[in-house]
């Protein structure tokens, strides 16, 4: 199972990265494809064999994977039926066109986000046109893989594209895909289509720039944490999406909040759903009440026991569409507008003057408004009109929007509160999820650890090294890996660095400020100091997990001792997150001294072995043979030329 855990607190990712004021501006009219009006869109093709090869308004056709969605079909013809052609890449190309609402020139941030699928799997390149079929640039955004199923792309890959002064594209009104990379027929869908413009913005440092999206697959995603909720030390295990549908459940079970529905939608695919009540009758209630004379005593019958009168009550009931009877638990007269709700949640807290992105679509079989808030916990209140009112139709919507937290009562909270029971009337609400991102520069360890281990190695004398298995099962499984070796043979882990800034006054403690290094090979190791911390100079431990020690889902931990020691009775703690997707499996390293771990664990077979005559590179990896360069030997540093 996966969790958040609260690990150490106030270990932050600190950077220097802002918080970018121009938005990007999308210049596609009716990206959906659900429109009349598909005038940013042509297309270059043969649709039928014999028909002219031209630049003519696209087909938009229902998508055979998702009835009543409607999409762009574009057909590339095969090498064979083009007989005697030249069949260039550019044969079949599909056009996308801005409409003009901002403009495309010299200094603009450009970027295109569309979803596409095939019939087979293809490849696709892209041009910059400054109109339908009038070349410009080739391989503006490189060329990019395309499969069966439905995907949705950025580009170019990295996020953007900045148009050069003087260059062809500075004129640019059209992205041409090309879909002609095979000599064999193919047939490609589009939709969901976002050409966005915004004024240049330098890129930010990898760990302090743009947004972390906790929902890596949107709606599908699916992953446990502990949050706060009713009260800020009451944690709660809940997932990504949440709902409470009334006061009080089917057949009179009390309703607490539960995973949220997934249901198919013919446009959408896989949403989430929930149903809300209303007042549908009066249930008339008949209670047998005890009769009294006026001074209060009981009227007694003739065998003197207590008599009794039927009196008649009524309470609201409401009645959801599929018939179940629900009713609130005091059975006051009304509904409040939170007597149903759907949450979506993150592990990370927003606090006041926070940053955060939200992307979703929404509909309801009726027309109805619902309220937001932001809570500590899914049903654990901390403000209200988080993202204002919204007015749902019976046809999605979408809500794209960066939107900063401001809370009155200084209320810090990690969830996302939809009240949806402001129509009292029994309704159904539907949501597609995106994104729900937070400021990168605000996220912590914590946020994006998805599971940790607390692993305690020995550390031998000066010039000395000592290796320890460590069973990788539960990464693998948690970051998905499917390659142990080239994972750990890639960038994919990084260590905690200390920043010592050393006080005015002498007598004051030095204050630490904790991030994490860039991205480094596992297998190539690391050098940490006596305090923990990542270092760049062959000095210190060095920590590797070499490729050699790589044996099905186990490793091996070699720590080398290249001049430093480690006290008896202290320790060297530090992190190590191994990284996928953006998100860590997080290593507590704690490092004790040979004799101390030995005597703890009962381990007696680990021996210290000396690096007499042992040559290594400046990442503490072993040289069979030294060329040129600069080496360590004997804990001695040497060139050779």
């Amino acid at each position: 199972m996966k969790r958040f855990f609260t690990l150490i607190a106030g270990i932050l990712l600190v950077s220097s990265g802002a918080f970018a004021q121009d938005k990007w501006t999308n210049v596609i009219t009716n990206g959906n494809m659900e429109g009349e009006d598909f005038s940013c869109f042509k297309s270059q093709e043969v649709a039928t064999p014999g028909d002219e090869r031209d630049v003519k308004d696209p087909r938009v056709v229902e998508d055979s994977k998702k009835p009543g969605n409607h999409c762009i079909i574009i057909r590339a013809r095969s090498a064979a039926e083009a007989e005697k052609e030249s069949l260039d890449r550019y044969d079949t190309q599909f056009f996308v066109i801005s409409n003009g609402s901002a403009e495309i020139t010299a200094g603009k941030d450009i970027r295109i986000i569309l979803k596409i699928r095939a019939e087979k799997n293809g490849r696709i390149g892209t041009q910059a046109h400054s109109a339908p079929g009038s070349f410009l640039d080739y391989n503006t955004f490189g060329e990019f893989d395309v499969t069966t199923e439905w995907k949705k792309y950025t580009l170019p890959a990295s996020g953007k594209y900045t148009i050069a002064e003087g260059h062809a594209t500075a004129t640019m009104t059209t992205l041409a895909l090309d879909l002609t990379t095979s000599t064999e027929e193919n047939i490609f869908y589009f939709d969901e289509i976002k050409m966005e413009v915004r004024d240049h913005q330098e890129d930010q440092p990898q760990e302090g720039g743009g947004w972390f999206n906790f929902l890596p697959e949107g709606s599908l995603t699916n992953m446990e944490m502990v949050l706060p909720c009713y009260d800020e030390n009451t944690p709660t295990l809940v997932t990504n999406f949440n709902a409470r549908e009334g006061a009080i459940a089917t057949k009179g079970v009390k309703n607490e909040n539960h995973k949220a529905n997934l249901v198919e939608d013919p446009v959408r695919g896989k949403v989430l759903t929930l149903q809300s009540i209303g007042y549908n009758a009066k249930h008339e209630v008949k209670t047998q009440v005890e009769v009294k004379d006026e001074e209060g005593n009981p009227v007694l019958d003739e065998e003197g026991n207590p008599t009794y009168t039927e009196e008649i009550s009524y309470v609201d009931i409401f009645i959801r569409e599929n018939g179940d009877t629900v009713k609130k638990n005091d059975g006051s007269l009304g509904v409040e507008d939170w007597a149903t709700q759907f949450f979506a949640s993150c592990p990370h807290e927003f606090k006041p003057g926070d940053k955060m992105k939200v992307h979703f679509f929404y509909r309801a079989d009726k027309a109805a408004t619902v309220n937001t808030q932001i809570h500590h916990g899914p049903g654990a209140y901390a403000f209200y009109q988080m993202l204002g009112d919204l007015n749902f139709t019976e046809e999605w919507q979408e809500f794209d929007q960066e939107v900063q937290v401001n809370t009155s009562n200084d209320a810090h909270g990690t969830t996302l509160a939809f009240n949806c029971n402001v129509l009292k009337e029994v309704n159904n609400y539907y949501f597609d999820f995106v994104e729900f991102s937070a400021d990168m520069s605000d996220v912590t360890i914590d946020d994006r650890t998805l599971e940790k281990a607390d692993i305690i190695a020995p550390v031998p004398a000066a010039n000395e090294e000592v290796n320890i298995k460590i069973d990788m099962t539960d990464m693998i499984k948690t970051l998905k890996i499917d390659d142990l070796t080239g994972f750990l043979n890639e960038n994919t882990m990084k260590v905690l660095m200390k920043e010592v800034i050393e006080p005015e006054d002498p007598e004051d403690d030095p204050e630490i400020k904790e991030k994490l290094s860039g991205d480094m090979q596992a297998t190539t190791g690391v050098y940490i100091n006596n305090i923990g911390s990542y270092i760049e100079e062959e000095d210190g431990i060095v920590l590797t997990f070499p490729e050699e020690g790589i044996e099905g889902n186990t490793v091996t931990l070699n720590v080398f001792n290249l001049t430093g020691k480690v006290e008896s009775g202290e320790s060297i703690n530090t992190i190590i997150c191994f990284v996928k997707d953006g998100w860590f499996y997080t290593m507590y390293l704690t490092l004790i001294t040979l004799e101390e771990y030995e005597a703890a664990l009962g381990v007696t077979e680990i021996k210290a072995q000396p690096k007499k005559g042992i040559i290594y590179d400046l990442t503490g990896r072993k040289v069979t043979k030294a060329t040129k360069g600069l080496y360590i030997k004997d804990g001695k540093k040497f060139f050779i030329k």
